[in-house]
């Protein structure tokens, strides 16, 4: 018994020990919190230009326009204001009647120009005349594009508070500046203005060197002489080598027989019977009928070759005079051509370039009766 209390005793003891023993403190590795290293490289660091500047080049884009000069215009446009009828007819042309002209010189604008382009009475309801600053402003354009000369200093200054970008254009005066501006309205306008623009210069090229190319043979003396008449006011003008019509008539191998005519002090180049009758002209082309019964019914122009055999013709005159700056001014010189060597030409039918003109250039399915108006010169 005395054995047993003795090992009791003893285990009491160890117990005792080991719970009076201190514990060893457990070791927690130290953390540290990780070094942020810029991994990106120079190419890939986010720009530095302010949202502002971001915001900006999104709702922007750098056009070009004559002789290398840059204009910053919306990215995208769709209040657009020609300041001469002839860029109005070439703006509804490139956006295939979209609305985008909210202000044009509506004097220009005929109504058969309406009828073709509805889009542009609703684009344009209140008729703002781009030639008025007042009415340009009014109009929220965000783009107009003309002659530089067709506004002030101030005027300028004037659009450019109202957050207008003008646009110059100025070289209409013979193809390559008519090529150039369809490109620049094209730009304006957009890319896929743009694009259809490029086509367009394709297609009114291609008719003056089809032409061009057709009459290469023809000796000088075998091509027919001719003149170009404007009739206003009782009175004539005529066009010499400066004015576009001429390129037209060389590409149609005739011979302007006004080519090298001056009149001092008289920019409108004004002609009287006298004058006519020297050049005793094969063809006459002239602006109008009134002018086609003014050189009919004139004692004076009897003995002319032209008026003798029936040849003073009018130009043809759809939204657009052909014989000036437009986009129509593209058919002249194969209308020309059917003229002065119908043997030649003898498999174009100007019915059917008027029809395919209409057709594909304004998005209009022209009746009969006014591809006959058209060639006609009756708008």
């Amino acid at each position: 018994m005395k054995k047993i209390i003795s090992l009791l005793v003893v285990l009491i003891m160890l117990f005792a020990l080991t719970a009076c023993k201190p514990k060893e403190e457990v070791k927690v590795p130290e953390t540290k919190t990780p070094e942020v290293v810029d991994t990106s490289s120079p190419e890939t660091k986010p720009s530095e230009s302010s949202p502002e500047e971001t915001e900006a080049e999104e709702k922007t884009r750098i056009i070009t326009g004559e002789d290398g000069a840059q204009f910053e215009v919306p990215k995208e446009v769709t209040r657009a204001a020609p300041t001469i009828g002839a860029f109005a007819q070439m703006t509804a042309m490139l956006t295939e009647g979209n609305g985008k002209i909210v202000a044009a010189a509506t004097g220009a604008i005929s109504d058969y120009f309406k009828q073709v382009f509805p889009d542009y009475l609703e684009s344009n309801p209140n008729s703002y005349d781009a030639t008025s600053i007042e009415d340009l402003i009014a109009s929220g354009a965000q783009v107009c594009y003309g002659p530089g000369s067709r506004y002030s200093d101030e005027q300028l200054s004037q659009l450019k508070a109202a957050g207008i970008v003008h646009v110059p254009i100025n070289n209409i005066r013979d193809v390559a500046g008519m090529s150039s501006a369809f490109m620049i309205i094209g730009n304006i306008l957009g890319e896929k203005e743009a694009a259809r623009a490029k086509e367009f210069v394709d297609y009114y090229q291609g008719n003056i060197e089809k032409c061009k190319e057709r009459t290469k043979d023809i000796a000088e003396a075998d091509r027919v002489k001719m003149i170009s008449l404007f009739y206003s006011a009782d009175s004539f003008r005529t066009i010499n080598k400066n004015d576009i019509a001429h390129e037209y008539i060389e590409a149609a191998g005739g011979v302007n027989v006004a080519a090298d005519y001056t009149a001092a002090g008289e920019a409108g180049l004004t002609v009287d019977e006298e004058q006519i009758v020297s050049w005793n002209p094969e063809f006459i082309m002239v602006s109008s009928q009134a002018g086609k019964e003014a050189i009919d019914n004139n004692p004076a122009l009897a003995t002319v070759v032209a008026v003798a055999n029936d040849n003073v013709k009018v130009c043809p005159f759809g939204i657009y005079l052909w014989s000036v700056r437009s986009g129509e001014g593209a058919m002249l010189p194969l209308w020309l051509s059917t003229n002065l060597y119908p043997e030649i030409f003898s498999d174009i039918d100007m019915r059917d370039v008027v029809k395919d003109f209409f057709n594909y250039w304004y998005n209009y399915d022209i009746p009969e009766e006014e591809i006959t108006n058209t060639l006609a010169g009756r708008p």
